[in-house]
């Protein structure tokens, strides 16, 4: 039941990942601002009343903005991070693996670099155009650069066959990637909670980027010791027993 749970999460966020890649890939200037009509449709429907409406579109060309100014940029971010999120969920396959282990080594050699193509711009739009200002620049700082060492700490893992220590920092490296779906989910429920309250869209951003990251770490990390091995717990009385055998023979 937990697996399977698990994996209905799982892909619903890389779904959602891969739906907002493309939407970006085709509607490079302004896939926030086409988005809209959908929002206002949700918040009226949930009787919510935006106090900041006027301000609205300016804010969302102000996102926009900076992707609509940086087409190549975008797409190396967009593009690869789509692409990373259809596929690696097959690597967590442990049928997969096991049937067609060579697939599974060339797949993460193509996955990897894929994920850091993507996150290097990402990092750029977060940290010199942030629209949440300084509080999701030091988000994007500080979860990128965790992102990076959980890739070379996985990479190094299984050079040195060192597959359950891979296994868990690939785990989380799918998290970090994960999250950035779970920051718009974040972002869609604390703009239907505090919009009424006339809280800023860019505040309500830094919360859901700092809200989408620490939950989904959280959830990999709860999995990685649900799953971890638990090793045998020897007792005293077993160590004298296996002495004494051991002197005897």
């Amino acid at each position: 039941m937990a697996v399977r749970l698990l994996w209905a999460v799982v892909a619903l966020l890389a779904a959602l990942g891969v739906f907002s890649a493309a939407g970006r890939t085709a509607f490079l200037d302004d896939f926030g601002a086409r988005a809209e009509p959908v929002r206002e449709w949700s918040m009226a429907a949930m009787g919510r009343n935006d106090p900041l409406a006027l301000q609205r579109p300016a804010e969302v060309a102000r996102m926009d903005g900076k992707f609509a100014a940086h087409h190549a940029l975008t797409l190396l971010h967009v593009v690869p991070g789509g692409l990373f999120l259809l596929l690696a969920p097959l690597q967590f396959s442990s049928r997969l693996r096991a049937r067609h282990v060579a697939l599974h080594r060339w797949s993460g050699r193509i996955l990897l670099p894929l994920l850091m193509a993507s996150a290097l711009p990402g990092m750029y739009f977060g940290v010199v155009k942030p629209f949440g200002g300084p509080g999701e620049a030091v988000a994007i700082v500080l979860f990128g650069g965790m992102l990076f060492v959980s890739i070379g700490v996985a990479f190094i893992a299984i050079r040195r066959r060192q597959v359950a220590r891979h296994r868990e920092w690939m785990i989380r490296v799918f998290a970090f990637a994960l999250a950035i779906s779970s920051i718009r989910l974040a972002f869609g429920a604390i703009d239907a909670a505090l919009t009424p309250s006339g809280i800023a869209p860019s505040l309500q951003f830094v919360w859901a980027v700092w809200t989408g990251w620490l939950v989904t770490l959280g959830a990999a990390e709860a999995w990685i010791r649900y799953t971890r091995p638990r090793a045998r717990v020897v007792l005293p009385i077993e160590i004298l027993a296996e002495r004494i055998s051991d002197f005897a023979s």
